[in-house]
C-alpha cells in the first residue's frame, strides 16, 4: 500500500505499478450524453490523428459573466463571520478520495434556509429603478471561499455580483439565467438532491466574499429564494506570492519539479492545459489539471479532457473554474504572468472509469490564444516511446516533465481507497510511464501525456515523486477512450 504524498492534505493522487497503492481516482464509471446535443456519429471513427490549432481572438466569445458596473450606492450587508478552523481536522475531511482535496465544506447557520437567507438580505432601492441586497460571509483562515447557493428560484433577469473585501472592485458578474441553466443540466443528467440545486460561488481569491443580489425594477423581493446552507472553505493557498514575498513562501511544488517557462519546448502544447478547481457534491473542493482538446471540423469547440476520477458528475463539472496561461512570467521566477479564469462550469459529456478518463464541454468559451491540443488515436506509442507531461502539481504554476513509455498496467479498483496496476499488455488500457526528468504529484491527475505534439493518455496516477525518482506513471491511453465513445464528438 501506498502511504499519501499529501498528508493531511488529501489521499494519494497516484497508483503505482504495486499490487495494491494508494487510490488515484479509481471513480466511477458513469456516462452522460451531450446535454447540448449528441451529434449524429457515424459507425467508426473518420481520423485517429489530428494536429493541434490556436483559438483566435476573433473566435473568443465573450466570458459568461457580464462586465460588472459599480452600482451607483454603498449597500448594507449581513456579515457573517465563521470562526477559525481547525486544518488538520479539516484536511482529512475528503480521505477516501483519490484528488488533491484543498477545502472543506463549512455550515453556516445564519443562512441556512430560504427564510434566514430572506431575513439576512437587506434589500435597498438603486439610483436606476433596481433594488439590491448582499450577504457578506468570511472563514477565518482560509485562502479562498465559495458559497453554495441553494436555489429554489431565482429570476432570469437577476444579476448576481460576487467579490472580496481584499478587492471591492474586482466583481465576478453572473446572470440569473446562466445560474438557472447550470442547475437544469445537474437536473437533465438525472442528478438531483440538494448538492444538484445548488451553485458554488467563484472563488474571488479571499477567506471571504460579499454575495450581491441584484433585480431589475418591478421584479419582488419575494422572487429570490435562495438559501446558503454552507461555504467551502479553501485551505490550500491557490494564490501566488508578489516577488516582494517570495523569500518568505514555500514553494507549492517539490523542488525537482520543471518550469514550463524555462523551455523553448512545448510552447504549443502548454497553452491547452489548464488548472482545473471544482467543488465535490459533499462540498469539499478539490484541484486537477487538464487539457483542451482539438476536433476534426476544427471549429474551436472547447472540448476538455481530464481524469474521471476528478470530475464524474454533472454536478461537479457544472462547479469547475479553468485557469489558462497559469505558468511564471520567466523562467523559476515563481511568480505567475498574465493568465486568465473563466467560471461557467461545463457539460460533461462522458466518464469512464475503464481509462480512468472524462471528457467535458466547457460553457465558456477559452480566452483567445489557447490552443485546442491535437491528438493520436493510432496506437503506436509503445515500449520506449518518448513522451512528456504538462501539468499543475500541488496547483502550482505550469511544469513538465520528460520520459518514455516503460510498459502497460491494468489499473482497476482494488476497493475502498487502493487500487490494483498489474503489469499488462499492449491491449491494456493503461500505459506506465518512467520519467528521465521531473515527476508529477497531487494536483497533476487528469492532466495530458504528450508524444510528438499530440495527447495520447491522461494521468491516472503513479508512484514517481521527487524522493522516488525512479517510480512509475500510469496515464490511461487515449486511443482507447477515443474508440469507445469520444470518438463521435472530436471526429464524428
Amino acid at each position: 500500500m501506498n502511504n499519501s504524498k499529501h498528508a493531511m492534505r488529501g489521499l494519494a493522487w497516484a497508483c503505482g505499478i504495486a499490487a495494491a497503492m494508494a487510490v488515484a481516482g479509481c471513480g466511477g464509471g458513469s456516462s452522460s450524453d451531450d446535454n447540448g446535443g449528441n451529434p449524429t456519429t457515424p459507425t467508426s471513427p473518420t481520423a485517429f490523428v489530428l494536429d493541434s490549432i490556436v483559438l483566435p481572438g476573433s473566435k473568443a466569445q465573450a466570458q459568461a459573466e457580464t462586465q460588472a458596473q459599480p452600482l451607483g450606492v454603498t449597500l448594507r450587508s449581513t456579515r457573517i463571520a465563521l470562526p477559525q478552523l481547525d486544518t488538520t481536522k479539516s484536511e482529512q475531511a475528503g480521505l477516501g478520495q483519490p484528488a488533491m482535496q484543498i477545502g472543506v465544506p463549512r455550515a453556516v447557520a445564519q443562512t441556512t434556509s430560504v427564510a434566514k437567507t430572506q431575513a439576512a438580505l437587506q434589500w435597498q432601492p438603486l439610483p436606476d429603478g433596481r433594488t439590491a441586497a448582499a450577504v457578506h460571509i468570511a472563514s477565518e483562515g482560509a485562502y479562498g471561499l465559495r458559497m453554495g447557493v441553494l436555489v429554489d428560484s431565482l429570476p432570469d433577469a437577476a444579476q448576481l455580483r460576487i467579490y472580496s473585501d481584499e478587492h471591492p472592485d474586482a466583481v465576478v458578474q453572473v446572470s440569473g439565467a446562466s445560474v438557472n441553466a447550470l442547475l437544469a443540466q445537474n437536473r437533465k443528467a438525472g442528478e438531483g438532491g440538494q448538492a444538484a440545486s445548488t451553485w458554488w460561488t467563484p472563488d474571488v481569491g479571499a477567506g471571504n466574499a460579499t454575495l450581491e443580489v441584484v433585480l431589475p425594477a418591478g421584479t419582488g423581493a419575494e422572487a429570490v429564494r435562495i438559501a446558503i446552507p454552507s461555504v467551502s472553505h479553501i485551505y490550500q493557498n491557490l494564490s501566488l506570492p508578489t516577488e516582494a514575498e517570495m523569500a518568505d513562501v514555500e514553494k507549492k511544488a517539490g523542488a525537482c519539479n520543471l518550469d514550463a517557462s524555462c523551455t523553448s519546448n512545448y510552447q504549443l502544447e502548454r497553452n491547452a492545459v489548464a488548472r482545473m478547481v471544482y467543488v465535490a457534491a459533499d462540498g469539499i473542493s478539490y484541484v486537477c489539471t487538464g487539457t483542451l482538446v482539438n476536433n476534426t471540423k476544427k471549429d474551436f469547440t472547447p472540448y476538455f479532457l481530464t481524469a474521471n476520477h476528478c470530475i464524474s458528475t454533472q454536478t461537479a463539472a457544472s462547479t469547475l473554474q479553468t485557469n489558462w496561461f497559469y505558468r511564471s512570467s520567466s523562467c523559476n521566477s515563481g511568480i505567475p504572468g498574465t493568465f486568465a479564469s473563466r467560471n461557467g462550469g461545463a457539460t460533461l459529456l462522458y466518464a469512464t472509469a475503464s481509462t480512468d478518463s472524462s471528457f467535458l464541454k466547457l460553457n465558456d468559451t477559452p480566452p483567445a490564444g489557447v490552443t485546442l491540443a491535437g491528438w493520436d488515436a493510432r496506437n503506436t506509442a509503445t515500449e520506449g516511446t518518448a513522451i512528456y507531461g504538462l501539468h499543475h502539481p500541488d496547483g502550482d504554476l505550469l511544469k513538465y516533465s520528460v520520459g518514455a513509455i516503460n510498459g502497460y498496467t491494468n489499473c482497476v479498483s482494488a476497493g475502498g481507497t487502493s487500487v490494483s496496476c498489474p503489469a499488462g499488455d499492449a491491449q491494456s488500457n493503461f500505459y506506465s510511464v518512467r520519467w528521465s526528468q521531473g515527476v508529477t504529484e497531487g494536483g497533476s491527475s487528469g492532466s495530458g501525456l504528450f508524444s510528438n505534439g499530440r495527447v495520447i493518455g491522461t494521468l491516472y496516477g503513479g508512484s514517481s515523486a521527487c524522493n522516488a525518482l525512479n517510480g512509475t506513471d500510469n496515464y490511461g491511453r487515449f486511443d482507447k477512450v477515443f474508440n469507445s465513445k469520444i470518438w463521435s464528438w472530436l471526429a464524428g
